[in-house]
Order: C-alpha cells, then sequence, then structure tokens
C-alpha cells in the first residue's frame, strides 16, 4: 500500500510597522484586526481542532498538525509567539514532524551569498528554539532552488528538502543528490494531486483522493500551503481530518526519512520555484505570472523595486561590517548570533560574548542599530513584496517601508537618494501612484512615525486610560508622568536609543495618531459615548416603545425615525452587554424585546459579536451550566434567524467540550453535537 505524507507550509509575511514594532489595523482582513488574526482563526486554529463529523455529529476533534508534515516560517511564529504562546505551546507537542525554512521567505537564489546564508542560519536557530532541536528538513520559500543554496543547506546541516516534479531531472517521489560538500535527499511531491487539493475541490472529496492513492506502490508525497486548509478552502481542515482518520497509512516526512532510503539519484533543475512557471522570474521581472490586479496589467515595477532595494541592501551591509568589525571580535558570528536577540534572548549575553571590550552606551546605540538596520533590510526582501500584481500593494508596499526603517537606521541621505532615483523608474499600474516614487510618497512616507508624533500618541493614550502610566507598547518601553504637560520617557527596546520630552497636547490631531493607536483611542472615546448614550435612552424607554408601537400600527412623519432610534438603541445594548461579558440570560432579554417589537436586530455584525463572546467566556474560564445555557441559547437564535451566513457557530465551544470531555455530563455532550 502507498505511504501518503502531507506537507503544509504555513507563512505570513512580516506585518509589524518597523517604527512601532505592532500591525496596523488593516481593513481588508474585517472583521478582524488584520490579516495574521483573521488566518488564525479561518486556518491556524482550526488545524488544532479539525472537526470530524459523520451524519451531522462531531465523531472526534483531531489535531491536524500531528498527523502532517509542517513548517511555519518565522515571520509567523513570531507574531505567534507575542499574541498565541499558548498555541505555540501546543504546538511543540508536535515538533517532532516539523522541518525548518527561510527566516523571512526570501528567495534564497536571488539573495547574494552572504545573506542567503544569514536567512539559512537564522531560520534553523528560530526552528530549533521555537521546536527545542535540530532540524533534519528544510523548505525553500517558493521552493526556488539552485546548487549554492543547497550546499549551504548541507554545511548547516540540513539533510533533506521538498520539490516539484519539474525541478528534479530523474523520476521518484524519493531522490538523492550529490554536492561537492556531500549529499541532500529530495522529496518530489506528486504535482496533479497537490494542485487539485490547492486549486480545485480535491479535499472536499476525500474518499476520492484515498481511491487516486490507495493503489499506488511506495510514497506519494502532497504539498501545499498550509493555509489551504481552512483559509483558501472553507472547511478544507475539515477535509484533511476526514483523510487521515481514513487513510490506513499517513506518515510524517521525518518518519519517512528515518526509515526508508531514496530510490535513485537525480540532479536538479536550476533557479527553478514551485510557483513560477519561468523560473524564479516572478521576484525580479515580468515574467507574466501574477496573482491579483485586472485584465491588461504588467508587473514591470518588479525589476526596479529589486534593483533600488538592493542598493540599499549592500550599503547596509558595507556600513554594518564596518561597525562589526570595529566592536565584536568575529563580525560574521557576531551576525549569525544577532538571531539570538531577536529570537528573545539576552543583549548582555550577546555583547559579553561577541563585544571585543566593555561598549559605552553611545557605542551600543551605534551598534544595534546597524543590527536592527539588517534585520529590516531583510525583511524587504521578503518574497511576498513581488508576489501579486501592483506595487502598491499591502505586501510590496511593507518591503518598502521595511527598507524606508533601514536606511533611517543608518542615516545615509545618499543611499536614499539612489534608491529613491531607481524606484522611480519602477511603473504602477494606478495613474493615482504613477511609480514607485509614487507609492514611496503616497503609502510609504505616511506610514513612517517620529519620536515626537510617538510621545504625543503615548500620551493621548494613558491619559485616555488606554494604557497604564508606565509599560513597554511594541518596540518601547515607556513611562508617562506629571499632568498639564506631561514628562514622557521612551526606550527603544531594539536600538536603545533614549527620548525625553515635555507633552502639553495643546496641538493634538488626531490625523497625527497612528495605526493601531488610532483605532484604540477612537474605541475608548465610542465606547464612552455608547455606555452613555445607553444609559440617557434607557430612561425613555417606555416612551419609545409606546411610539413604536404607534408608528407601525399607523402613519405618522416621525414615526420611521422611531423605529430607527429603538433598533440602533437594542443593538448598542447587546453589543454593551456582550462586550461586558454579561450572563446569556441579559443578552436574550434584549433580542426578546426586538422580537416582540417586531425588530429584527440579527446581522453579520452580531454574529460575529456573539462568536467574539462564547471565545472570551471560554478564556476567561466557563463552567458547565454556562456552557448549556450558551448552548441552548445559540440553537434559539439560529433558528430565528433562519439565514445560514448570519448563524453563530459554536465551534470554540465544541473545542471546549472536546477538552474537558471527561469532565462533562453525556447530556451536554450531545447538547454540543458530539456523537
Amino acid at each position: 500500500m502507498s505511504i501518503l505524507c502531507i506537507h503544509c507550509h504555513f507563512h505570513q509575511p512580516p506585518r509589524e510597522n518597523p517604527y512601532l514594532g505592532l500591525i496596523p489595523i488593516e481593513q481588508s482582513a474585517q472583521p478582524f484586526e488584520n490579516w495574521n488574526e483573521r488566518i488564525f482563526r479561518e486556518s491556524y486554529l482550526p488545524n488544532l481542532y479539525a472537526h470530524y463529523r459523520k451524519e451531522g455529529r462531531i465523531l472526534k476533534i483531531v489535531n491536524n498538525y500531528e498527523y502532517v508534515s509542517f513548517n511555519f516560517t518565522f515571520s509567523l511564529v513570531s507574531w505567534l509567539l507575542k499574541e498565541k504562546p499558548w498555541f505555540i505551546q501546543r504546538l511543540k507537542g508536535k515538533g517532532k514532524n516539523a522541518i525548518a525554512t527561510g527566516f523571512n521567505h526570501t528567495i534564497l537564489p536571488l539573495d547574494p551569498e552572504e545573506d542567503r546564508e544569514v536567512q539559512i542560519v537564522w531560520g534553523i536557530r528560530a526552528f530549533e528554539k521555537v521546536f527545542e532541536r535540530k532540524p533534519f528538513g528544510f523548505w525553500l520559500p517558493e521552493l526556488a532552488v539552485d546548487r549554492k543554496t543547497l550546499s549551504l543547506l548541507v554545511k548547516h546541516g540540513i539533510r533533506y528538502v521538498l520539490l516539484a516534479p519539474h525541478q528534479v531531472q530523474a523520476k521518484g517521489s524519493y531522490l538523492r543528490h550529490y554536492l561537492p560538500e556531500g549529499h541532500i535527499d529530495i522529496f518530489v511531491y506528486d504535482g496533479e494531486l497537490s494542485h487539485d487539493i490547492a486549486f480545485g475541490e480535491l479535499i472536499n472529496q476525500a474518499d476520492r483522493l484515498i481511491r487516486r492513492v490507495e493503489g499506488r506502490k511506495g510514497l506519494t508525497l502532497i504539498a501545499v500551503d498550509g493555509e489551504t486548509f481552512g483559509h483558501h478552502k472553507k472547511f478544507g481542515e475539515m477535509g484533511l481530518a476526514y483523510l487521515v482518520e481514513n487513510y490506513p497509512n499517513m506518515k510524517t516526512l521525518e518518519e519517512v526519512f528515518r526509515n526508508m532510503h531514496p530510490e535513485g539519484e537525480t540532479d536538479i533543475r536550476e533557479f527553478t520555484s514551485w510557483s513560477c512557471a519561468h523560473g524564479v522570474e516572478r521576484w525580479r521581472s515580468d515574467c507574466g505570472c501574477t496573482t491579483g490586479g485586472l485584465p491588461g496589467w504588467h508587473q514591470k515595477w518588479r525589476g526596479p523595486m529589486r534593483e533600488a532595494l538592493e542598493i540599499v541592501r549592500s550599503r547596509v551591509k558595507e556600513r554594518l561590517f564596518g561597525i562589526l568589525d570595529k566592536y565584536t571580535k568575529d563580525p560574521q558570528s557576531a551576525l549569525f548570533d544577532f538571531v539570538d536577540i531577536l529570537l528573545g534572548g539576552s543583549k548582555e549575553e550577546y555583547l559579553q560574548d561577541k563585544a571585543k571590550r566593555h561598549l559605552s552606551k553611545e557605542e551600543r546605540v551605534e551598534l544595534f542599530k546597524h543590527l536592527y538596520a539588517y534585520k529590516y533590510i531583510s525583511y524587504a526582501f521578503s518574497s511576498d513584496g513581488w508576489f501579486f500584481a501592483e506595487i502598491s500593494g499591502i505586501e510590496a508596499v511593507n518591503n518598502l517601508l521595511f527598507a524606508k526603517r533601514a536606511i533611517e537606521l543608518i542615516g545615509d541621505r545618499e543611499v536614499e537618494e539612489q534608491f529613491l532615483k531607481v524606484l522611480s523608474k519602477a511603473p504602477s499600474n494606478l495613474q493615482t501612484y504613477g511609480n514607485g516614487l509614487g507609492v514611496w510618497q503616497s503609502l510609504v512616507l505616511p506610514q513612517g512615525v517620529s519620536k515626537e508624533r510617538l510621545i504625543t500618541s503615548i500620551t493621548a493614550l494613558e491619559l485616555s486610560d488606554v494604557i497604564p502610566q508606565e509599560g513597554t507598547l511594541g518596540n518601547f518601553y515607556y513611562k508617562v508622568e506629571g499632568f498639564e504637560p506631561w514628562k514622557v520617557y521612551l526606550k527603544d527596546m531594539e536600538t536603545e536609543e533614549e527620548f525625553e520630552a515635555l507633552e502639553e497636547l495643546r496641538e493634538f490631531n488626531l490625523v497625527h495618531v497612528p495605526q493601531p493607536f488610532l483605532s484604540w483611542l477612537l474605541d475608548k472615546w465610542a465606547f464612552a459615548y455608547l455606555e452613555g448614550d445607553v444609559s440617557f435612552t434607557e430612561s425613555y424607554e417606555l416612551l419609545l416603545e409606546n411610539l413604536l408601537f404607534h408608528a407601525q400600527g399607523r402613519y405618522f412623519e416621525a414615526g420611521i425615525l422611531i423605529e430607527d432610534k429603538v433598533k440602533a438603541y437594542l443593538r448598542l445594548k447587546l453589543y454593551l452587554l456582550l462586550k461586558r461579558l454579561a450572563p446569556v440570560n441579559d443578552i436574550k432579554k434584549v433580542l426578546e424585546k426586538a422580537e416582540s417589537l417586531n425588530l429584527d436586530i440579527r446581522d453579520g455584525h452580531v454574529k460575529f459579536w456573539i462568536e467574539r463572546y462564547i471565545s472570551r467566556k471560554i478564556l476567561t474560564g466557563l463552567s458547565e451550566g454556562e456552557a448549556k445555557d450558551i448552548a441552548d441559547f445559540v440553537k434559539d437564535y439560529n433558528r430565528e434567524v433562519g439565514k445560514y451566513e448570519l448563524m453563530v457557530s459554536i465551534w470554540e465551544l465544541q473545542n471546549w467540550a472536546w477538552e474537558n470531555r471527561e469532565k462533562l455530563s453525556p447530556e451536554t455532550i450531545s447538547l454540543l453535537e458530539f456523537a
């Protein structure tokens, strides 16, 4: 019988504003704050709790990470470590199935060799930090490959990679490639099956997939973006759970590597990838491969953008190695080991090990400014910046913003002028911007945050009780003292620069408050207003109900306004109760009141609010009685709402029940749709 392996490549580009260390609000990800949050809820979390169902009942909840081979890029892991540390702890338990990958998903064959090696070393070290072991396998970003890259992997202890069928010259699913430095094994994925899952509907027809595989001999490998399961393909994680529960011989790549030998030898086709029919041109030329955009759009901007960024990268490295040579015993080792700081390690231990001597405060700042400039110019080469159709897209703009931060950290105006001269040759598809320089001026420069803007914003946040008087916020430690004027102290925890100023807020303007601070302020102020509005309106509730009764029974001019007012009031009241995690009965009373007044306040926003309420109730601690009340409430709610797209999911409540199934009564288990 065929052995079936599925590899999931999980990746998100770095999204944090480098001036703040926080992700701005991404409008296109609504109702979530940003795309990381949205895809976490649609894919990463569902694959931890994949529901295996039959005839409408849950037979089992499957942790898909236990059965598949997978990798997570550091740009995604770093966000998960900060925002979802409990998820990383759960993932660690399945770390035996994981493989390493490049640090921030650059196209390795296009990187200069020294930067390529940094990406590999940093990626391996990030893997070791999370999974507490050395990796055997390595996912090449976009599977872009050449022999130099494979040689570097062998040098750093990597034993195998994955490639597409068109990237190897021999046939077979498990092959060996020889290099002057030794050999590296290659797992070759099945192109047809992988394509049918990623771009077709095969994951929703798992029985058909099983039939296509079970008659084969040897290894069948399927490799896709992990986000396929749940994000790109809704309920794809359930299809994957069905597959792992019903295919009798599922293995991971780590298991196959330990227990099987390659079928034969092969050469590789250099400068190829899995997502560009023209090799690696998607990341440097107008090859025709793109995602998104409109008919007739070109990607002539790709070449100039890469050329412009290479100018900055070259200058950053030139300046960095001068500084490293000045202050450290071994510049190459100092650069490789800087990743330990990026992974949360101690700067003091780093300097004790690497520095030639004790460094003054000013010397430390100079060193760390250049090291972080290298981090950010590396981020500027994340592959997503070239993948899509337009230079004004969020991914390309983020790459340019990282370059802006790198330029400022090394303080080189000359290189900025050279960079912008080349960037102006990158034509946009949109007249609004014209070219890369227009994108820079319209979309990149406004995201830069001066220390003055930051101090003003932090003062406003503290005054509005959004943040405490002292703490950390993104990349900064801050302290606010006094009142009119406020004395504000800031320390950049990356570069160790310190700032202090008196802030009076005399010319405060919300326009100058960067995201996500602006949303935090607006939410705080709006919440206070809404509470006051609901409290005031409650005093007139009986009058409004009487007016509404008459408005519905007979015409009078203000009747429609009264209906709108009562409907808005009940929605606000419902929102505030859900926000406060009020008892379910209080929430039901608002909905019953609306129903008694013939008002329908159930919509997509209310669905989202209730699902978020359930999630937060679980996080704060849930009793069995509360779980039953919520389940009963949601069943009644969904019966009334009627439309599937407006029905509230109890998915997270079911996951909670699965984790606590030994403690729950059969009645509760049945209520939550378990078999």
